[in-house]
């Protein structure tokens, strides 16, 4: 699975992939917002992306699609986005490295993701799940089409490309 777009070239993530993104990731304040920690090593990264890369979630009832972000100008990794692919929508996610970060990446990669999933595999339904002070994200998520909802999970705002409920 390979999904270019202007500047970027979105490649199926790989065990592989752990190191030329472990220094990208390996970065606290990509979890600020997320809760998440850096990887502790590339062998750790290595083993997470191992799980990835099989594509399906551990019941089998949800793909599990990720991609390394390369720029195609140079072919380095500057992040990840991912989508977990159920029964009747997807959820997205964009991981971008700090010092890759405001040069537009994450829009790029995020709609090229979302009209993939729209045209390859007939997805209707995109959402998004952003902590709500990660105004990074907020923007993103608008600049690709997702508009907030007024439902959560674990605390996060779920964005959609639904169509709004009528009268809203």
């Amino acid at each position: 699975m390979r999904i270019l777009t202007t500047h970027l070239e979105l490649v199926a993530l790989t065990a592989g992939d752990a190191d030329d993104l472990f220094p990208v990731l390996d970065d606290p304040a990509l979890g600020r917002f997320t809760g998440d920690d850096p990887p502790v090593s590339v062998e750790s990264l290595r083993g997470r992306f191992a799980v990835w890369a099989g594509r399906r979630s551990p019941e089998g009832d949800e793909l599990w699609l990720n991609w390394v972000v390369r720029r195609r100008a140079d072919g380095r990794a500057v992040g990840y986005v991912q989508a977990t692919v159920g029964a009747d929508d997807a959820t997205i996610a964009w991981v971008v490295g700090t010092a890759f970060q405001r040069q537009g990446i994450a829009t790029e990669a995020g709609a090229a993701l979302m009209a993939w999933l729209h045209d390859a595999l007939g997805v209707s339904v995109l959402n998004g799940r952003i902590h709500p002070e990660h105004v990074a994200s907020q923007t993103v998520a608008a600049r690709i089409g997702l508009r907030p909802t007024d439902r959560r999970y674990d605390g996060e705002v779920v964005w959609t490309d639904a169509p709004a409920p009528p009268g809203s």
